[in-house]
């Protein structure tokens, strides 16, 4: 039986050390989806850090297989690690400094919790503005990978931290499955994706990320930023490299890793 509360203490002193522990906190991962969100929960407790946003993870059915995992996951961002694009980032250098394309929004509407599931289009009328964006991921634990989507969810939900580019209002009327993003490293594309790849559309994620939280007694406001999951799947950028993640005529978002 694992104890959130040790595990969740290690894996918070690791992201805010820079370091990258040898081995899960306690020596046992996770068993389950239930346990992972436990020390996910555990995290959100004791790091005391204002939640700026929320994030989407294993959207896709190719992820989730992969992984491990029989669904979509959820987790915070905290608000400092929620920067402004061009952002520079100095991460350990056994990160895995793993980028994700995503489409992220900027609510302008609360969507507190209720019984019922909240609509794809309530969900969209409290969305403020659609943002083109990188989550850039990452295991405080060495040998988290091997043990799939359990260990990510427990460890930050995977999160090092989000970068959002320029703010896109009138966004209402966009093909957003059909919408591109190019991954590219020091100038050169190494990874391609569309909205299609985040449970079809991008607001369907949102609309999952919504009744999620307010299942669990918690809810979107006003303010929040929601990043709603990978078009591509990871690519793990190279110590030094700079990195953008292009999505066209909706701009551009850059990350430099200094390490």
């Amino acid at each position: 039986m694992i104890d959130p509360v040790e595990i969740a203490e290690a894996l918070i002193n690791a992201r805010l050390e820079h370091s990258i522990l040898e081995d899960f906190p306690g020596g046992e991962f996770p068993a389950n989806q239930v346990e992972a969100h436990d020390v996910l929960d555990e995290i959100i407790i004791q790091f005391q850090l204002p939640i700026g946003g929320w994030k989407a993870a294993f959207t896709n059915e190719a992820g989730q297989k992969a992984m491990g995992v029989d669904g979509p996951a959820c987790g915070p961002l905290f608000a400092p690690y929620i920067v402004p694009s061009p952002a520079n980032l100095n991460l350990p250098a056994e990160s895995w400094r793993g980028v994700e394309a995503e489409f992220g929004f900027r609510m302008s509407g609360n969507l507190p919790p209720r019984e019922t599931p909240y609509t794809l289009e309530e969900v969209a009328a409290a969305a403020g503005t659609l943002h083109p964006a990188i989550e850039v991921v990452d295991s405080r634990v060495a040998t988290g990978g091997a043990h799939g989507g359990v260990a990510v969810i427990a460890d930050h939900c995977g999160n090092a931290s989000f970068v959002h580019g320029a703010a896109i209002a009138d966004w209402r009327a966009l093909d957003l499955a059909a919408a591109k993003a190019d991954v590219k490293v020091d100038g050169e594309v190494v990874a391609s994706g569309s909205g299609a790849a985040v449970m079809g559309n991008p607001l369907n994620s949102l609309t999952w990320i919504a009744n999620h939280l307010s299942s669990r007694g918690k809810g979107l406001k006003s303010g929040d930023w929601v990043t709603t999951g990978s078009t591509m799947g990871i690519f793990k950028a190279p110590p030094g490299s700079t990195v953008v993640a292009d999505f066209g005529a909706l701009g551009a978002v850059e990350v430099v890793f200094a390490n």
